[in-house]
């Protein structure tokens, strides 16, 4: 019969590190489903509330924006990176005072020409059309300006609050936009590790990789769309100049910048140059017109796509679909979270992400 020795203090510590933890396994697999959890949570949440989202996300881009330009004129020049940036403001807002002032003044004298010859031009339409029995009968259909008027007076002050309502819409969401934009470019490191303690600390060097891989991502997103909107403001600008436009290089900045604004922007930026052709020809405002909607399907589908791939690795077919959304950049920081977070992370496989090696190396 034996008998068996009692074990030391030791002795059983050494026996509890040599075997495996029963509960690891477990404890990976509950922090696989609260991070989907909580990712599904976080994108509930943005939906709710997405106006607002898009607001803060469009001032994170340009905080990005800023805060990389601030950074170039710091590296050339004796200035802080605070001060760089306090000097970029106050180009920016220079210049924009100066185009604004500039295109104004030529707008002002090109619509006084064409509200004479507008009515003029319509009424010449007008008789060509009636020329055809086609033309007649929707000619027949289409009320006359003194039947409008007539109809609508009634909802006038009504109409006329709703524009001032969206007007100030407009101007707050601009506002909300530029400060959050520069709050966040003055004190970026703040913010960042303010969602840094929002994770575990062990956890606290891989959400600094995450974060720095998005805000690489995002730079290399701004740099392709300076890419687009300068092939487009070029392209526009020769248009305009084989038209025979006047001001076809203010106008084909104009271009250039409105086309920051997915969608909206190179509609907004036509209309100037259309208004400037009128007075010469409607032929040529058409014409103008036909220039622009070439341009921006050039760009929908083929510039943006092809430049946005090798920027930020997202296949061409999901850039269009996001453009319908107004969400490439959103898109982009969804990539890299997927990437980052899933597959790396979850699933353990190794997938090649842009800037993730770089984020590695700084944090």
């Amino acid at each position: 019969m034996s008998v068996k020795m009692p074990q030391s203090n030791s002795e059983q510590n050494e026996m509890q590190d040599l075997q495996p933890d029963a509960r690891s396994p477990r404890r990976d697999f509950i922090e696989k489903i609260l991070i989907v959890v909580l990712f599904a949570l976080v994108l509930f949440v943005l939906w709710q509330g997405a106006e607002v989202f898009l607001l803060i996300f469009a001032g994170f881009l340009l905080a990005i924006f800023l805060r990389a330009l601030s950074g170039f004129l710091s590296r050339h020049a004796p200035l802080s990176e605070n001060q760089a940036l306090a000097v970029v403001l106050l180009v920016i807002a220079g210049l924009t005072a100066l185009g604004i002032w500039l295109l104004t003044d030529s707008m002002q004298n090109q619509f006084d020409e064409l509200s004479n010859q507008l009515p003029e031009a319509f009424e010449q339409a007008r008789q060509k059309i009636l020329q055809y029995p086609l033309g007649r009968r929707v000619i027949e259909r289409i009320p006359s300006p003194q039947q409008i008027v007539n109809n609508q007076s009634g909802n006038l002050f009504g109409r006329v609050t709703g524009i001032f309502s969206t007007a100030f819409n407009v101007v707050v969401n601009v506002l909300i936009v530029l400060m959050t934009a520069v709050y966040l470019a003055f004190s970026p490191q703040s913010y960042k590790e303010g969602v840094i303690k929002l994770v575990p600390k062990d956890r606290e060097k891989r959400a600094r990789e995450v974060l720095y891989t998005i805000e690489f991502t995002l730079r290399r997103y701004l740099v392709g769309t300076v890419v687009s909107v300068t092939i487009n403001g070029a392209i526009t600008g020769l248009g305009l100049w084989f038209l025979g436009i006047p001001f076809a290089i203010p106008l084909a900045i104009v271009t250039a910048i409105f086309n920051f604004i997915p969608n909206i922007g190179p509609l907004a930026a036509s209309v100037p140059a259309i208004l400037i052709a009128f007075p010469l020809s409607p032929t040529k405002a058409l014409y103008v017109a036909l220039l622009y909607l070439a341009v921006q399907n050039i760009d929908g589908f083929l510039t943006t796509p092809l430049v946005q791939q090798r920027a930020v690795s997202i296949p061409p077919v999901l850039i269009i679909a996001a453009q319908l959304l107004l969400a490439v950049p959103i898109v982009a920081v969804v990539f890299v979270l997927v990437k980052m977070l899933y597959a790396e992370d979850i699933l353990g496989r190794r997938v090649e992400v842009k800037g993730e090696r770089q984020a590695r190396a700084e944090t």
